[in-house]
């Protein structure tokens, strides 16, 4: 897929319009379908994370505190928000 264009516009209701310009319909909606995906993706593993670090900080088992510490760690970096 080749993205030829992209715009931004400024609607004056405060929102914004992103346009993407594809070179046929096929792949538009093919974009389109992966970008809700990708959405979908990332809000489970940020729900994910806060479980995660709920369990870490009510847990008094070692062994619990680490996997999910580790669990954490890896699930920020797919998400590429990892801060260490």
């Amino acid at each position: 897929m080749k993205i030829t264009e992209i715009e931004i516009d400024d609607s004056q209701t405060g929102y914004y319009w992103v346009q993407i310009y594809t070179s046929n319909k096929k792949e538009a909606i093919s974009l389109k379908h992966q970008i809700f995906d990708d959405q979908v993706i990332r809000e489970r593993l940020e729900n994910e994370i806060i479980q995660s670090k709920k369990i870490t900080a009510r847990s008094s088992t070692p062994m619990e505190i680490t996997f999910q510490s580790f669990l954490t760690k890896k699930l920020e970096s797919i998400l590429g928000d990892d801060k260490s």
